[in-house]
């Protein structure tokens, strides 16, 4: 019987809600997550538990972690695990959201776009000097810089739809005072 698995993320800043109840509903048939990775979810069978799980974005420094949890753990959230600064929590039903106001929500959004919107910034730059490099220059240095070019294009698409899904949801709540728990 496997007691390990690992599922794909769809993609936190398109689909975080319906990650967390992915994770949920996988909680509940006995597969707990025990590691995370941008790209996905690392699970282990254990007990059947009806948790709900929530992410925070921050950066900590050094010696700060243990403070920041206890923070979490006083509001009835237990940190499952953390990649880089992506945390992932779990609480019972009915505890109260780590975001349910709307200034601490669009908070959030920012700390979750500011590595991708700079991570965005600097992929546009660099496929755009190779652009002029694949433009203004002859021979084997045109053909290395198409082909850069190219495949720094290829990169630069799914970051700025990242980049666009993160400011679409910020813009979102900021409207309609919504928050990420809503529907």
């Amino acid at each position: 019987m496997v007691k390990t698995k690992f599922i794909m993320s769809e993609g936190l800043a398109f689909s975080e809600k319906k990650d967390m109840e992915k994770l949920r509903k996988l909680s509940s048939k006995g597969w707990q997550v025990t590691k995370f990775k941008v790209i996905g979810y690392g699970l282990e069978k254990g007990k059947k538990e009806d948790n709900i799980y929530s992410i925070d974005y921050r950066k900590l420094e050094f010696g700060e972690d243990e403070d920041y949890i206890e923070l979490f753990s006083l509001a009835g959230w237990s940190h499952v695990c953390s990649s880089v600064d992506i945390h992932l929590f779990k609480a019972k039903p009915g505890t109260i959201p780590l975001y349910s106001e709307k200034e601490t929500t669009i908070d959030r959004y920012n700390r979750q776009g500011q590595p991708v919107y700079w991570f965005t910034t600097i992929l546009v730059a660099i496929a755009f000097l190779l652009w002029i490099f694949a433009t203004f220059s002859i021979g084997l240095t045109q053909q290395i810089s198409k082909w850069l070019f190219i495949t720094s294009f290829i990169m630069v698409i799914p970051a700025i739809m990242t980049s666009g899904a993160i400011l679409y949801h910020k813009w979102k709540c900021a409207r309609n005072g919504s928050h990420l728990n809503s529907n």
